[in-house]
């Protein structure tokens, strides 16, 4: 559970309520700090891990077209009722 701040107004939501736009955002956030930590624990070819996802976000962003929302709107939480 989430607390979402908006405009003086704070309300407690899901991951079910959230947009797939910004649920994309915390799978590559998470995406990237996984890459740099095991990168820094692990080995550190997990770096291209966190390279792999900038350029996907990179790519989303100039392009507009976004594959990891794609994927995010295909799982269960996001299916219509």
């Amino acid at each position: 559970m989430f607390a979402l701040h908006t405009k003086n107004i704070t309300e407690e939501v899901t991951l079910k309520q959230l947009p797939t736009l910004r649920q994309s955002f915390v799978v590559a956030s998470l995406l990237i700090i996984t890459g740099v930590v095991l990168a820094h624990y692990v080995h550190e070819w997990f770096i291209a891990l966190s390279l792999l996802v900038a350029g996907g976000l990179m790519f989303s962003g100039t392009v507009g077209f976004c594959p990891m929302v794609l994927i995010l709107q295909k799982m269960p939480w996001n299916k219509g009722e």
